[in-house]
C-alpha cells in the first residue's frame, strides 16, 4: 500500500467505528424518550452514561488508528460536542477528583459528609446528565452517520479495484502499511 492508502484505510476503519456509535447514541436516546425515563428511574443514570460514552468513542484515542477529528462536527453543534466530550472525559467515563468545577459546589465528583442531628453519612456526587439534551444529540448523531455514511461509500469505491476476487473474508488492514488493503481472514460469517 502507499502511504495515503494505508492511512485511509484506517479512516474508513473509523468511519465504520464511528457509524456503529452513532447508531447506539440515537437508539439509546430515542428509548430513553419513548419510554419517558425519568430522574427517579435507576436506568437513567446508566442509559445517559451510555450516551455520552459511546458518542465519544470515535473521538477518542484508538490504539493503531487514532481518532476522528473535529471537522466532522457541524458547526452548529461544536458547543453540544465540546461539552458532551468534557462530560463523557471527566464525569461519565470516568471519575477525576478535579475534573471542572460544577457551578457553586465545587469540583464536579465529590464524596462529602452529611452530619444531620440524628446521624451522619458520606456520599458521593453523581451529576445526571440532562435528558432534554437528548432530541439535540439524536439530530447530531443523525447528521454525523449521514457524513460518516458518505465518506465510507466515498473511500470504499475508491479502494474497491483492491477487493480480492476469490470468495471469502478479508481484514480492512490497518496493521501493515506494506501488506495489501484487505487481507485474508479466517471465516466468521458464512458467505456460501
Amino acid at each position: 500500500m502507499r502511504p495515503e492508502e494505508f492511512e485511509d484505510a484506517k479512516l474508513l476503519w473509523k468511519m465504520f467505528y464511528a457509524g456503529q456509535s452513532f447508531e447506539h447514541v440515537r437508539a439509546t436516546a430515542e428509548h430513553i424518550l419513548k419510554e419517558n425515563i425519568s430522574a427517579d428511574d435507576a436506568m437513567l443514570y446508566p442509559l445517559m452514561t451510555a450516551v455520552y460514552v459511546l458518542y465519544g468513542k470515535p473521538f477518542r484515542k484508538s490504539h493503531g488508528v487514532g481518532c476522528l477529528g473535529e471537522e466532522l462536527i457541524p458547526l452548529q453543534y461544536k458547543e453540544l460536542h465540546q461539552d458532551f466530550l468534557k462530560h463523557r472525559d471527566k464525569i461519565l467515563a470516568h471519575s477525576d477528583a478535579n475534573g471542572f468545577e460544577w457551578f457553586d459546589v465545587g469540583q464536579a465528583n465529590q464524596v462529602r459528609l452529611v452530619r444531620r442531628s440524628t446521624d451522619k453519612s458520606l456520599i458521593c456526587s453523581q451529576l445526571q446528565a440532562n435528558p432534554a439534551l437528548l432530541p439535540h444529540i439524536i439530530s447530531l448523531c443523525l447528521e454525523l452517520q449521514e457524513r460518516v455514511e458518505i465518506k465510507k461509500l466515498e473511500l470504499f469505491k475508491r479502494y474497491e479495484k483492491y477487493v480480492p476476487a476469490q470468495i471469502g473474508e478479508y481484514i480492512l488492514n490497518i496493521e501493515d502499511s506494506s501488506g495489501d488493503f484487505f487481507r485474508p481472514a479466517t471465516p466468521v460469517i458464512k458467505t456460501e
